[in-house]
């Protein structure tokens, strides 16, 4: 009797801890994956990376000044945009965890104080 309330008791708590890893861990994994999938299509199209390194290259290969000045304007504008949109992938994907992450305490809070 005595090993069968131990191994219920062992049980309660793997189930509760297996409980957290799952909605904690996975899903931080699954979210953070999908934000870089959508990161790295976004590079495919923003190239921000390639831009950065031919920011002081002039435009089309115009050696003129306007080469140059087009390609510094379109280019920071270009690495401008796909910062703020980054940042904004982030800054989304973040949020959505925080919020999936406040739902277990938000229901244990609930419960405790109904």
């Amino acid at each position: 009797m005595v090993q069968a309330i131990s191994y219920l008791i062992q049980q309660f708590f793997y189930r509760i801890m297996e409980f957290f890893v799952h909605w904690y861990g996975n899903s931080f994994f699954i979210l953070g994956g999908r934000a870089v999938n959508i990161l790295e299509f976004l590079d495919r199209r923003l190239a921000f990376k390639v831009t950065l390194r031919h920011f002081i290259q002039p435009l089309y290969q115009d050696y003129s000044i306007i080469g140059y000045a087009l390609g510094f304007v379109f280019r920071g504008a270009r690495l401008v945009l796909a910062f703020l949109l980054y940042a904004i992938i982030v800054l989304v994907f973040a949020a959505a965890y925080l919020l999936w992450a406040a739902i277990p305490l938000y229901i244990i809070r609930q419960i405790i104080y109904l």
